[in-house]
């Protein structure tokens, strides 16, 4: 799938590892320069930085944490001084202060965990609206199965991301007006350094070749190839949607 990105401006958080980096990588690939936005892994960022480069797009790092309020200041006022506009925003990066069952869960973490999230969800768009306007702009927020399925320890991410796909859909009415597409992109379990930290990551990956139609675990790079579609102008007419693109997995029971 080529989808045209030439002459865009994009924006993607959390891009220095994992799907972040496969999406603003394939973003690039499709034309668009890049703000890169990272919080601790320099190198990672530096690396992708002259991997974007090397293709001839421009590619802006920002050293901000994008779920902090003055983090997310901070990264928006850095896209107004590089390029002055936006026309791409991958709102990726997440903070997990919780994991494991809903019985042992500390409002503390709890709290931190859904609130950071959306809130920075919610004021990321609001930063990013003026920069947008009249552009035709696109916000891709990530989303995953844990929102409408059970994933054990996942409570706290799972409530996160179905927080986030319902402001999605309140973002594409309000922010529809001003010709921006607003939309979230839900994989099922992609092979990541991130997923290896789960402690049933050797359980979730035979799972997936074992019952997924796909016959295998998602990459970064499959759901990057999704994102690049959504980010573009052929994805014009999709407005609020959850796409879901996780190889087939979720249509099997595994009951």
């Amino acid at each position: 799938m080529q989808s045209d990105l030439s002459g865009k401006v994009a924006l993607v958080t959390g891009a220095a590892r994992g799907i972040g980096r496969a999406i603003a990588l394939r973003l690039a690939q499709g034309g668009a320069d890049l703000v890169v936005n990272y919080v601790t892994s320099e190198v990672a960022a530096q690396k992708l930085a002259d991997e974007i480069r090397a293709l001839g797009r421009r590619a802006e790092l920002v050293n901000a944490d994008a779920i902090n309020p003055d983090g997310i200041a901070k990264l928006f006022a850095a896209v107004q001084t590089h390029f002055g506009h936006l026309d791409i925003f991958v709102n990726n990066a997440i903070d997990v202060a919780t994991y494991g069952p809903v019985t042992r869960q500390k409002i503390e973490g709890w709290d931190h965990t859904l609130t950071g999230n959306t809130h920075a969800q919610l004021l990321s768009a609001q930063r990013a609206l003026p920069l947008m306007k009249g552009r035709n702009g696109k916000i891709l927020s990530l989303s995953s199965l844990g929102s409408q399925h059970y994933i054990p320890g996942y409570a706290s991410i799972g409530v996160t991301k179905a927080a986030t796909e319902a402001l999605t859909r309140y973002m594409a009415v309000e922010l529809g007006k001003h010709g921006i597409n607003c939309n979230t992109l839900s994989g099922g379990p992609i092979d990541t350094d991130a997923l290896k930290l789960f402690a049933n990551y050797p359980q979730m990956k035979e799972a997936c070749e074992k019952i997924s139609p796909a016959g295998r675990i998602g990459t970064p790079e499959d759901l990057a190839e999704v994102a690049a579609f959504l980010c573009s102008d052929a994805a014009h007419w999709i407005y609020g949607q959850t796409i879901i693109a996780d190889g087939g997995l979720s249509l099997m029971s595994v009951g």
